[in-house]
């Protein structure tokens, strides 16, 4: 399959001479952009050399060729964040020095905004940013062989055992099936209209319910399931305005309802052949939740949720301490090791909070909350504008939206903002829909430019 060259991105203005240059090195960064998506969850050795590369050509591509999205908004978010980073050292240094990191760690917190160099890359194409979300959903068949345990860690998983194929945890191995689950769900259309290879779309759409649903069950990680909660909410909302106001045409309807069906029994299939996994980890520590509920004092026994509790409980009043700026980028590990209420066995656990919200007001205040929230409204709303305009496909926005209830959610319960699995499938999500933003302003902006020309 030949690969665009073409990026909308790039002004229309351009110097002949340079057109076959900047071609050339945009297909080259869009290829690197894959690699990174293929090999990051299977050759982590090789992910730190490809993620390097990537950030050279989609930053350098940006900075030299972007002209005016150099000043839109997510790069002042970028200035932003190295602000934010540098200010809460600078304040540790004053408030703390003996705790404080030896040097500035702006990477926490410019990491988030990778999306640019993906968004550039991307240039403003929908068949690349598909391109690109179906090599992240292809990345993962093969994990469990690469990574895992093959088809042995599978059947232990329907066996009941919490299976994770050889990534961080289970709940990063969730976190990431359940995103792909949510794409085959989103891109249905896609897969069963009508046109060249319709029984193999449709067997390789079955095939990815199949296997990214089970897969999302037997990984055993409830904020995960919560979170999937929170999409199906969004994709039922998408479902009936689509019905109801856009009026498509009864075969189109049909498809959509029977691939809506279908997801629906899939799921319900997958949750019932493994409602014994389902149930008892539902289950694992209701007593603990029942005794949260009741008037039972709190007995710090080593659990998930009392986990949570305790290091939240003590993260509480270090948060009301410097709740504007935080503690830098080592709040959270201050919080472990010097709030005395916390059990050892906490300690000697883990050095994060598992909760990007409650690591972001720990390290960086609300001033790196207000951020990451600005990233998030900014991009919904841009989208949103960027669909109203007809850049920006129903689809993609839809499975956007849902990914955007979802990681609420998710990261509730846990750290994915401040983990490498986390930063990969934000960076990849964000990226694939910033570049059609980026593309419905620039085609606003030169159709404003073109008016002007012909009322003069």
């Amino acid at each position: 399959m030949a690969i665009q060259s073409k990026n909308e991105l790039l002004p229309k203005e351009a110097a002949p001479g340079n057109i076959n240059y900047q071609r050339w090195l945009f297909g080259a960064g869009f290829l690197v952009l894959l690699a990174y998506t293929a090999v990051s969850l299977l050759i982590e050795p090789a992910e730190s050399y490809i993620s390097s590369l990537l950030l050279l050509l989609g930053f350098g591509g940006f900075f030299w060729m972007g002209h005016q999205l150099r000043v839109s908004p997510p790069m002042w978010m970028f200035v932003a964040a190295i602000a934010i980073a540098l200010l809460s050292w600078m304040l540790a240094h004053a408030h703390h020095p003996e705790w404080a990191e030896n040097s500035p760690k702006v990477h926490r917190l410019t990491i988030w905004l990778q999306f640019i160099a993906v968004a550039w890359l991307l240039g403003g194409s929908t068949r690349r940013t598909l391109i690109l979300w179906g090599t992240f959903a292809l990345s993962l068949l093969f994990v469990p062989w690469v990574t895992g345990n093959g088809i042995g860690e599978w059947i232990s998983g329907f066996k009941g055992q919490r299976i994770d194929f050889g990534m961080l945890n289970a709940q990063h191995t969730a976190l990431l099936y359940a995103i792909a689950f949510m794409g085959m769900i989103a891109f249905s259309h896609r897969f069963l209209k009508p046109g060249k290879a319709h029984t193999l779309r449709i067997v390789l759409w079955a095939t990815g319910l199949t296997i990214y649903g089970a897969a999302t069950v037997i990984t055993q990680t409830r904020g995960v399931w919560l979170g999937c909660l929170a999409a199906a909410a969004v994709f039922a909302a998408a479902f009936i305005v689509w019905m109801v106001r856009i009026s498509p045409s009864s075969a189109e309807k049909r498809r959509l309802t029977g691939a809506l069906v279908v997801a629906i029994g899939v799921a319900s299939l997958a949750v019932m052949s493994l409602n014994d996994i389902v149930e008892a980890r539902i289950n694992a520590e209701s007593n603990i939740i029942d005794k949260l509920l009741s008037d039972e004092p709190y007995d710090g026994k080593s659990s998930s949720i009392n986990y949570r509790i305790a290091s939240w409980s003590a993260a509480l009043p270090w948060i009301k301490e410097r709740p504007i700026i935080g503690w830098g980028g080592n709040g959270r590990k201050l919080v472990l090791d010097h709030s005395e209420q916390l059990p050892s066995w906490i300690q000697s656990r883990t050095g994060h909070l598992h909760s990007s919200y409650m690591d972001i007001l720990v390290n960086f205040g609300l001033l790196g909350l207000g951020l990451f929230l600005t990233i998030l409204i900014w991009t919904t709303v841009s989208g949103i504008k960027a669909w109203k305009h007809g850049h920006l496909p129903g689809d993609i926005l839809v499975f956007y939206l849902a990914f955007i209830a979802f990681w609420l959610v998710v990261n509730t319960f846990e750290s994915f903002m401040f983990y490498s699995t986390g930063q990969y499938i934000f960076g990849l999500m964000l990226g694939g829909i910033v570049t059609h933003i980026w593309r419905a302003q620039l085609e606003t902006s030169r159709e404003k430019d073109n008016t002007l020309l012909a009322i003069k």
